[in-house]
């Protein structure tokens, strides 16, 4: 499932902790299970490291721009799961995949009386939820992340204190919570804090490791709080049978994590210089700048970028010395620059040219807000428009705008007339929460509306 089997993720920013122990050249399994685009769940260099046999099972998303990404792998057309059906794949074992927002979802396997439920980052609620534990039973096992994935709120400073105030709304309690609600509804014999086991090597990302929240901090706050769970912290290496049960390392990774992740950074020094170097040959183009964010705007209709962003989004690009300050207006519709920031404006982001610009080529540019190699900069009353800034870029960059293109298509409405439980719930969030509260919400969860 979701394999991120070695090295780093996002320009060098994401590495494993505790370090993997996998070890193989090449891995054979029958099949390999993604449940959404992001590198450390779908690496392409781990994909490259597994015999082009196994069969590929994606979920059927409204996009099919991840089956296109498997077959240019090499693989064969992989199996999309539509959402909430279950699928036996081999003699008495099922898999179904429960999709969530419109690049997360949740994948299950079952063989015999057991259940193995695989969260990973989808935040599922209501009904939504209630439907995985209704379709499998009691699960034996369910896996959950329970940490900070991405800039918001952890690298961004605010002068406003109520904008000071607004970052404060996704705090440690906020996944701690997350991850005990879901645990509330499944009721998993064993619930294991995971797919947040990150280390921050490089030095730009590295002050984010003080707001990681580890395994053994999710055991403690919610011991004595679940009570047909038990809770069980695994680390890489770590095993369950359902002969002999749980086999765990008896290291505590966690007793000196500050050493262990300089000692690792140490380690991938070299790594990270060889990113640097690559970086200082990559340049940031105007004109590149230009026609991407002109593509974006455009395909956003104005009635979306007035009401959800209306104030203008600022990249601080100090090469450019003349008119560092880049901006996009999705309620103009227009992209400029200028040499002072605009007095409308939503923030300054600052982050590495060459990653912006490698970002622009990719059409990835939603992924340096989970790199945590950009610092954000509000301005009064900008945070609303800087979050429906990221979640609208990050739609549009997996094909989802323009939306009247989207509607137009058999498949949009097959998903999401499977996926009704999800849109009823969606629906009552909105209907008893401020619009801020739930983006921000959401956002934070990397289910981004």
């Amino acid at each position: 499932m979701d394999p991120w089997l070695f090295g780093s993720c996002y320009w060098r920013s994401w590495w494993h902790y505790p370090p993997s122990q996998l070890d193989a050249a090449v891995l054979r399994p029958d099949y390999v299970s993604l449940t959404h685009h992001h590198f450390d769940h779908f690496h392409f260099p781990s994909m490259r490291r597994i015999d082009r046999t196994a069969q590929v099972l994606i979920p059927r998303f409204a996009v099919d721009v991840m089956a296109a990404e498997v077959k240019g792998l090499g693989f064969r057309a992989p199996c999309e799961l539509p959402h909430g059906r279950v699928i036996e794949i081999d003699a008495g074992v099922r898999v179904a995949s429960f999709q969530y927002g419109f690049d997360d979802s949740a994948f299950v396997v079952a063989a015999g009386e057991h259940v193995v439920v695989n969260l990973n980052d989808a935040k599922f609620r209501g009904l939504a939820l209630r439907q995985i534990r209704a379709r499998f039973g009691r699960p034996t096992l369910a896996f959950k992340s329970h940490s900070f994935a991405q800039s918001y709120p952890v690298l961004y400073t605010a002068a406003d204190a109520d904008d000071a105030h607004k970052l404060a709304l996704v705090s440690r309690e906020t996944y701690i919570e997350d991850f005990r609600s879901a645990m509330e509804v499944l009721q998993p014999r064993y619930a294991v804090p995971f797919a947040s086991m990150v280390g921050f090597l490089h030095p730009q990302s590295e002050p984010v490791n003080r707001h990681v929240i580890t395994p053994p901090e999710v055991l403690a706050s919610l011991a004595g709080r679940l009570d047909v769970t038990k809770l069980v912290a695994m680390a890489p290496g770590d095993a369950w049978c359902s002969e002999e049960g749980f086999r765990l390392s008896k290291r505590n990774w966690y007793d000196n994590r500050d050493g262990q992740i300089k000692m690792l950074a140490a380690k991938a020094s070299h790594a990270i210089q060889a990113q640097f170097a690559a970086e200082r040959e990559k340049q940031l183009d105007w004109p590149a700048f230009e026609r991407y964010f002109g593509a974006f705007v455009a395909a956003c209709s104005r009635f979306l970028g007035a009401r959800l962003a209306p104030k203008r989004f600022v990249f601080l690009v100090p090469s450019d010395v003349a008119t560092p300050y880049w901006w996009v207006s999705l309620r103009e519709r227009s992209v400029g620059r200028a040499a002072a920031p605009p007095a409308d404006r939503a923030s300054v982001t600052t982050a590495p040219e060459a990653v912006l610009a490698d970002a622009i080529e990719k059409k990835i540019v939603n992924l340096i807000h989970i790199s945590m190699r950009m610092r954000v900069q509000l301005a009064a009353g900008g945070v609303r428009s800087d979050l429906a800034f990221w979640a609208l870029l990050t739609i549009w960059e997996l094909g989802y705008l323009p939306l009247r293109n989207m509607l137009r298509r058999p498949r949009f409405w097959a998903v999401a007339v499977r996926r009704w439980r999800e849109g009823l719930g969606t629906l009552g969030a909105l209907l008893r929460h401020d619009a801020m509260g739930a983006l921000a919400q959401r956002f934070s969860a990397r289910d981004e509306r």
